[in-house]
């Protein structure tokens, strides 16, 4: 048992493996540190045992309490910070060059652990008295992603949050059934230099790493809805006005698109000033039980599954989202007769060698005006985006299993005519 008088954060580090690699002689962090999660501001558990009461006629007192399966719920919010992304983390199982999506990932489970170490010490690679392992560890295996979110605000660092759900945990520790396995070896890297990776990324994404925060997002590798005003163009970088672009008026359409991506803008030349963006959705997981069996034998995602995106800009003249009962009369050429809003790509890089893909069919679902009040401040406007089942999250110098892998990964963007600008490889060992 821990010998602490309290848990602060320089105690306890958590980790996250593939299914059954969590535990035993499979435990993954025995031999090396492929599962701990650097970065991490925040972790909480719950469990939930699910009692169901039952009375019956001629007492007041209960029949039965009956206890069902325990929920446990795990919430982790980390930075982005060049070390793998818990959702890749989570869904280590996926293959191929097409199955790093939605779909694919939500099939995957994983093992989660939460070490605790002396609290006496520095840091946790420094707690030599239990001969470098954790004290006592809380131990839940067969975990399913629920939920994920990005947050990209223009104040503060990014960061990522996941919520994995599951049937099964366990404590673990010096003096109950089984000792712990978040050994010394797997945490030495938190021996208080650790520090914000740092990413050899070369090419067009130049060097890369540490905290990711405003000015590590590259707009120029970015696609905005053109829906927002002062987006212009559906490529690589079309945030930027269409006058701070620099090519003959007359060139082709690929020459223009190329020049627009390719040409290096300050931040002057936005024709956009996002403030900032949140990226979610929700897997809305359901259990799913069978005669002859207590626990579920799936907890399948419930598809059609909602990616939200949340884009707050500063205006300088309004929305300009047009809200017709007869639809926006501009929109006639391309859509149905009635409509005011129509599908937009929505593609966002971070110089961290991040990509986060949310297809080409989000459609505005609301947009909101406020701010510059009479207590000052600046108007501002939300426009809110969803889209079902597409959301692709890559990470560069990371394969499918968030672990750090060869430098030649690729780090996919959308084809346009200015793609071949920014590709970094052509292999298939992408995050």
């Amino acid at each position: 048992m821990s010998s602490n008088n309290r848990i602060l954060y320089s105690c306890q580090v958590p980790s996250i493996v593939g299914l059954g690699k969590g535990k035993g002689a499979h435990a993954a962090y025995n031999s090396h540190a492929k599962g701990m999660v650097h970065g991490v501001q925040s972790i909480g558990i719950t469990t939930n045992f699910n009692l169901e009461q039952a009375f019956e006629l001629g007492q007041l007192e209960i029949y039965e309490n009956i206890e069902g399966t325990p929920d446990v719920e795990v919430t982790m919010e980390k930075f982005i910070d060049g070390y793998p992304l818990m959702y890749l983390l989570a869904s280590t199982g996926v293959t191929g060059s097409n199955a790093s999506g939605l779909i694919a990932r939500s099939k995957e489970r994983c093992d989660v652990s939460l070490g605790i170490f002396g609290e006496e010490f520095n840091n946790v690679a420094s707690a030599t008295p239990n001969a470098g392992d954790a004290e006592v560890q809380v131990y839940m295996s067969g975990m399913y992603i629920s939920s994920i979110s990005y947050n990209i605000p223009v104040d503060g660092t990014c960061t990522e949050s996941i919520t994995l759900v599951g049937n099964s945990k366990e404590w673990l520790g010096n003096g109950l059934a089984t000792n712990v396995n978040m050994s010394g070896e797997a945490v030495n890297t938190f021996n208080g230099a650790d520090a914000p990776k740092a990413l050899g990324v070369t090419g067009a994404f130049g060097p890369s790493g540490g905290l990711q925060r405003r000015e590590d997002v590259l707009m120029e590798h970015s696609i905005l809805p053109v829906g927002i005003q002062g987006v212009h163009g559906t490529g690589l970088g079309n945030a930027y006005r269409e006058s701070e672009v620099h090519y003959a008026a007359d060139a082709s359409i690929a020459a223009q698109n190329a020049a627009r991506a390719n040409a290096k803008f300050t931040g002057s030349g936005l024709g956009v000033h996002v403030q900032s963006v949140s990226i979610s959705t929700d897997f809305s997981r359901e259990d799913v039980f069978e005669l002859g069996k207590k626990t579920p034998y799936y907890r399948p995602a419930n598809f059609p599954i909602e990616v939200s995106t949340e884009i707050e800009a500063i205006t300088t003249s309004g929305d300009f989202i047009t809200g017709l009962e007869n639809g926006d009369p501009k929109l006639y050429e391309t859509i149905a007769s009635g409509n005011n809003t129509g599908e937009e790509n929505i593609f966002f890089t971070l110089r961290g060698g991040i990509t986060i893909d949310c297809g080409t069919k989000n459609r505005l679902a609301s947009v909101s005006y406020g701010g510059a009040d009479a207590t000052g401040g600046n108007a501002s406007c939300t426009y809110s985006y969803t889209n079902f089942n597409d959301l692709d999250v890559k990470q560069i110098g990371h394969n499918h299993s968030g672990i750090m892998g060869p430098a030649d990964v690729v780090l996919e963007i959308p084809e346009t005519d200015a793609s071949s600008f920014f590709r970094a490889n052509d292999s298939e060992n992408e995050a």
